[in-house]
């Protein structure tokens, strides 16, 4: 099975189910509640670490209760990520039969989607994908492109959306208005910050965007 097609998704706020309460379950529900996500976990017990994070935050809702296919109802995405391949399979069956997205940790044949190691600098996301070939290869490139991309591209990309909104804001013209826009990203505003604050950055830009008002 090939994963070719590349989407981001907008998880706030929508329910997401983990099945599995181990070492791999603790890692797909931290990175969903990063997303802001409502996550609900279905496991008899937690990973000690996992345990903790639902006592001291009750950050996500656990169904202490082995699986049953009812309690998917309702969910937008599942992550099957127990090590029982009967209940991973029954999931994805599930999941399969009502639409659902599905990542099988055990199947990427069962899979409707996998989770793709990334880089993430402000607004800037860098996905890394082999389709599944090599994971090791995919951490290995994601850790190169770490390297490559600093914390500059994200405060690149929060000068980049200002100035666009101003752009719109006072450039009725629109051909001026997309001059401008290809004029600041031909700036390389990446480069400027390595050397200079983002106030100095962003001064530049606004000179330049006054000169498109004329």
């Amino acid at each position: 099975m090939s994963f070719s097609y590349p989407v981001t998704l907008n998880l706030k706020n929508r329910c997401c189910i983990v099945i599995g309460g181990g070492s791999v379950a603790l890692r797909k529900v931290k990175s969903l509640l990063n997303e802001e996500a409502n996550v609900t976990v279905i496991s008899p017990v937690l990973h000690e670490e996992l345990q903790h994070l639902y006592e001291a935050q009750h950050s996500f809702t656990w169904i202490a209760q082995p699986f049953q296919e009812e309690m998917l109802n309702g969910s937008f995405l599942v992550i099957a990520a127990t090590n029982n391949r009967e209940v991973n399979h029954r999931a994805a069956v599930w999941c399969e039969a009502h639409q659902v997205l599905v990542n099988v940790v055990d199947s990427r044949e069962e899979s409707s989607f996998t989770v793709n190691a990334a880089v993430r600098r402000g607004d800037l996301l860098i996905a890394v994908s082999t389709d599944g070939a090599s994971p090791a290869i995919s951490r290995g490139i994601r850790m190169e492109l770490e390297a490559q991309f600093g914390e500059e591209y994200a405060i690149m990309l929060e000068i980049a959306e200002s100035a666009r909104e101003e752009a719109i804001r006072t450039i009725p013209d629109e051909k001026k208005r997309r001059e401008f826009l290809q004029h600041l990203a031909d700036m390389r505003l990446q480069d400027l910050l390595k050397t200079e604050t983002k106030e100095e950055v962003q001064k530049r830009v606004e000179l330049c965007l006054s000169s498109y008002w004329a």
